[in-house]
């Protein structure tokens, strides 16, 4: 497996954070093959797409344009990219804020994989309740290997910044807020491990393992790909990584968003009874959500930092005790010590599977 990975370009051609450029304008260049130009007149028939701001204000439309020729991979993009570019993770993701409503999300392909714009419309459509970020476009760059989703901003703040305003009786009830999601979407169920469209999925290397070892020099842009699977494949992929099978018999797989960190949650205050409470008003960050064993969502949120607050001092794992707290009120297990066991086998004999 090695060799196949040194055969991997170490980097994405252009790099992630420069996906996008601003030319000026009002305009952007964007990916290999777009162009996003603001213009007074909405009624361009050419144009892929078209958006408004949000609060109503007239400052034009914003057209989402093909680019004649497409842009060459090995071409650095024209424009700045570090205009108005919100986020970076490492050499595969990136968010850009292309209107004052709408940003524009960058990440890593490769074939096999469900972009993120299809599962949030996915979400959309079969959970409605669950608040998601309206997707005003996708699609894959396959040339540039990457996917863009351009999406509305969600109204509020992050409950990693709100946190130290909430009282405990708000946090608890934040928590049962997210377990009421939770259910609703493992509602949705799949006789294989899978995305929503029938594929792999990305990410969930505690209990599936990974493909790719760590190279030195190698920068590790290509995520895991993991193939559907069926309770019984599973288990004969736990049984390799560490001689054990699942810790709860598993019959189907139940549909969970994979990582509901407090930076993925939007928090807004609504007018009750003369007075504002605070509400979940948004979940972002659909990337790795996915069909997965419901023994799993429990026992993630009790072993992994993603779920600990960045902003409070002391209380790093607080929201990760309400949230396991409130999953446990309405049935779901957690088996941490097993995954613990199963990480510290792989990480003393790796094993690397396709």
């Amino acid at each position: 497996m090695a060799s196949e990975n040194l055969l991997r370009p170490p980097q994405m051609t252009p790099p992630c954070e420069c996906s996008i450029g601003y030319l000026g304008h009002g305009s952007w260049s964007i990916g290999s093959s777009l162009i996003c130009k603001k213009e007074d007149d909405s009624t361009n028939t050419d144009s892929l797409t078209t958006w408004n701001n949000t609060d109503g204000t007239k400052d034009g439309t914003w057209h989402l344009q093909r680019r004649d020729p497409p842009l060459k991979a090995t071409i650095t993009p024209p424009g700045d990219s570090d205009f108005q570019r919100e986020y970076v993770c490492g050499n595969a993701a990136a968010i850009w804020r292309i209107s004052p409503n709408v940003l524009c999300k960058v990440k890593s392909w490769v074939p096999g994989i469900t972009p993120e714009a299809d599962i949030i419309m996915w979400v959309a459509k079969n959970c409605p309740n669950i608040p998601v970020p309206k997707v005003i476009y996708g699609w894959i760059d396959r040339d540039w290997q990457r996917s863009f989703c351009l999406m509305e901003v969600m109204p509020g703040v992050t409950l990693d910044q709100a946190w130290n305003d909430l009282s405990k009786e708000e946090r608890t009830a934040i928590a049962n807020e997210v377990v009421k999601y939770i259910i609703d979407a493992a509602q949705h169920t799949s006789p294989r491990i899978s995305s929503v469209n029938g594929t792999g999925i990305t990410y969930h290397g505690w209990i599936l393992g990974s493909s790719k070892p760590e190279i030195e020099g190698f920068d590790n842009w290509q995520p895991d790909l993991h193939p559907p699977m069926t309770p019984e494949e599973l288990d004969e992929r736990l049984l390799l990584i560490n001689g054990q099978k699942s810790p709860e018999k598993v019959d189907h797989f139940v549909f969970f968003h994979g990582d509901l960190a407090p930076v993925n949650i939007f928090l807004d205050k609504d007018d009750k009874d003369d007075k504002k409470e605070w509400h979940v008003s948004g979940i972002i960050d659909w990337e790795v959500a996915g069909f997965l064993p419901k023994w799993y969502i429990r026992t993630i949120v009790g072993v992994s930092t993603g779920y600990f607050l960045n902003q409070a001092p002391g209380e790093e794992q607080m929201w990760a005790v309400e949230l396991s707290r409130a999953l446990k009120k309405h049935g779901f297990q957690e088996h941490c010590k097993w995954l613990h066991e199963l990480v510290s086998k792989w990480m003393e004999q790796p094993i690397y599977l396709p």
